[in-house]
């Protein structure tokens, strides 16, 4: 498809070869662009949030004693939820009337805010969507990495005098790398795929704003029936996101080298 002009008759799918034209076209497409650049923007911060929160949670819940059973079991909540559930939850939290989060701040004598509707608010909360909705893999994850480490070990340092600030620092998080990277790659393939919350949540506005690159591909597909240029710029999905988990993990094997 993405080196074909495809047409649709009654008799079914006809394919006129074009070469590179379709490439040609995405390329040169300003919203291709754009969707490429909301969709680093969104990458950035829901793995970044996700990661700062998983690894925050599989901390605190390793210190837990009486609550220890619960707090694993209510970690993970969030990751079973259906996207499409997770959507409806977050715009009755976030709607301008009835929402839960304004009526929060109406309490304190703020204004109420319309979260969906300016680029920066719609952005900001579907990536803090994103994170609520998947920080609970990359607690498990670092959870399990965490349990891993020998108990033996942290009393060695803490009888040589180390403090917990510094145990985390110089032993337990270089033993977590592997399983922080690890997860971070598969948060990075997360983020270039979604699509249910961002679609139901924004529709991919306001002006473009939220349009990711699964976004894009769908409009090209399933409302322009352009099945060239949605085939051509997925393509130029996969190879970015190959070049970059190829890069991340060359990148990682470098380090355990040296």
């Amino acid at each position: 498809m993405a080196l074909t002009d495809v047409a649709i008759t009654g008799s079914g799918f006809h394919f006129t070869w074009t070469g590179l034209a379709n490439l040609q076209t995405v390329l040169a497409d300003a919203a291709a662009w754009q969707a490429l650049a909301n969709t680093l923007v969104f990458i950035m911060g829901s793995v970044a949030g996700s990661l700062i929160a998983g690894l925050a949670a599989a901390l605190l819940v390793d210190r837990a004693v009486a609550l220890l059973p619960i707090a694993r079991n209510v970690m993970i909540w969030p990751a079973v939820i259906a996207p499409v559930v997770v959507s409806l939850i977050w715009l009755l939290i976030l709607s301008p009337t009835a929402g839960g989060w304004n009526k929060v701040l109406a309490t304190f004598g703020i204004p109420e805010q319309n979260w969906l509707d300016t680029e920066f608010g719609a952005m900001t909360s579907v990536i803090v969507v994103d994170i609520w909705h998947w920080s609970p893999v990359v607690f498990l994850f670092i959870y399990t990495a965490l349990k891993g480490i020998g108990e033996e070990l942290l009393e060695a340092a803490r009888v040589d005098g180390a403090s917990e600030g510094a145990i985390l620092r110089r032993i337990v998080l270089p033993l977590l790398l592997p399983a922080i990277g690890t997860v971070a790659l598969v948060r990075v393939v997360m983020g270039v795929k979604v699509f249910d919350e961002m679609y139901l949540l924004t529709a991919g506005g306001p002006n473009g704003a939220t349009t990711l690159v699964s976004q894009r591909i769908q409009l090209w597909f399933f409302q322009d029936l352009q099945y060239g240029n949605a085939a051509a710029f997925s393509l130029v999905v996969i190879v970015l996101t190959v070049a970059l988990l190829l890069v991340a993990v060359l990148a990682r094997r470098a380090r355990r080298a040296a």
